[in-house]
């Protein structure tokens, strides 16, 4: 039976080959970026990003890439993960540092570590092969390839690992999240002038969502070492992954909120507030099932904090600081916000975290609202943007954005 929103897969399937680029410069493998339309790297010797001036991405980043090439194949766009992965390792450094933002000519970002998806991008890829094609996975796994993501995975574990086992991210940026308000604490943000950078906690919070990417990076990783033949790095990994596991349930969870929150060390304060990376657990799988079921009850299907009409908010509309405008981090640049926008990747993940908690029929009630944000940007703009309004829908920022809006040929799967 054909979807209402049918459209919307064609016009990602239109658009999404614009994203993918030849090799070229430092990058010796297949790249994306995550506007489409757009030459890569155009902007590598500017001294502003286009990021930061009409919001188009010209560069490859972590999350994006990685978010794109899982759900390629489906847009005609066959074994774009292992390049992905591959044009990352190929930056490595001795220590293991990874950018997370890559470019022909050109690094951005320096310092901030790719996020922990590389593992979790090339299983999910040998996983879905077919069962014929085990030559390629052995290939893909190489003793080179296995030594570099362990290598990966101690830099996070020597750079980000605070003394109680739990991790942080480097600063909000390197998160991803740029003006997340778990991350940096919401009467600072308030001011929304400040540029000191250095005066805000942001490179201590233990983060809630840090620390649930890398169980599933550990996870993913184990897995990737057991297929390689490399037992011991399986059972360590293994291992690490339910230590961590049970770390996140014993340190960070609110059980006044019923949900995850981060923990800032230096004054031994929880960081209170509803923001979407507090359900990281419950959408990457890894909450226990008691605990996934008052998240999913109490926060993501309820109207007074996240579930709005178009889809999941990125914070909790009953918090203060709540609001849907087109903001960047401390009011700078009008780049992206998360503090109350819709995005396509909150929802995305929500949905494949319902199907994991057996809820998949709470997916159709979030995946409709976040559809049909979308199929009003196309009819008025024809075209995606990177971020919406929840309450009406509106397009904030970064036109003719693909990256993680390409995971909507999941929720078109899951609506009804």
């Amino acid at each position: 039976m054909t979807s209402k929103f049918s459209g919307i897969e064609g016009f990602l399937k239109s658009q999404a080959p614009t994203c993918v680029h030849n090799p070229e410069g430092s990058l010796p493998y297949r790249f994306v970026t995550p506007s489409f339309g757009v030459k890569a790297g155009a902007d590598d010797k500017a001294g502003v990003s286009e990021r930061s001036t009409v919001g188009h991405y010209l560069q490859m980043y972590d999350w994006d890439a990685c978010f794109f090439s899982q759900v390629a194949p489906r847009l005609g766009i066959p074994d774009l993960a292992p390049d992905v992965v591959r044009n990352f390792l190929a930056l490595q450094e001795a220590d293991g540092h990874i950018p997370r933002t890559v470019s022909p000519h050109r690094i951005w970002d320096k310092g901030d570590q790719a996020k922990p998806f590389l593992c979790q991008t090339l299983n999910r890829h040998i996983k879905e092969l077919p069962a014929d094609k085990n030559g390629p996975a052995r290939t893909l796994l190489s003793d080179d390839v296995i030594k570099k993501l362990h290598l990966y995975l101690q830099y996070f574990e020597k750079n980000r690992r605070h003394e109680s086992g739990l991790y942080h991210w480097r600063n909000v940026l390197e998160s991803g999240v740029d003006d997340n308000l778990a991350l940096i604490y919401p009467t600072e943000a308030a001011k929304d002038e400040n540029e000191d950078l250095g005066k805000f906690p942001d490179g201590e919070i233990l983060a809630v969502d840090a620390n649930a990417y890398i169980v599933c990076e550990f996870e993913a990783f184990a897995a990737l070492a057991d297929r390689a033949g490399f037992n011991d790095l399986h059972s360590e990994y293994q291992k690490k992954a339910e230590v961590l596991k049970q770390k996140i349930e014993e340190k960070l969870w609110d059980k006044e909120l019923n949900m995850y929150v981060g923990f800032c060390p230096s004054d031994k304060s929880f960081v209170r507030v509803r923001s979407w990376t507090g359900l990281a657990p419950v959408y990457m799988g890894i909450a226990s099932d008691d605990r996934a079921k008052l998240c999913i009850e109490k926060n993501i299907l309820n109207e007074e904090h996240f579930l709005r009409p178009f889809g999941l908010a990125s914070y909790a509309a009953s918090e203060r600081l709540y609001n849907n405008s087109p903001r960047g981090l401390y009011g700078r640049a009008m780049v992206s916000n998360w503090q109350g926008p819709m995005w396509i990747l909150v929802n995305a993940l929500c949905c494949r975290g319902l199907a994991h908690y057996g809820r998949s029929d709470a997916r159709p009630v979030i995946a409709e609202r976040v559809l049909k944000a979308m199929q009003l940007d196309l009819d008025k703009n024809k075209t995606l943007h990177e971020n919406y309004d929840v309450e009406t829908a509106r397009p904030l920022w970064a036109p003719d954005f693909m990256s993680w809006n390409s995971l909507a040929v999941e929720l078109v799967d899951c609506s009804g």
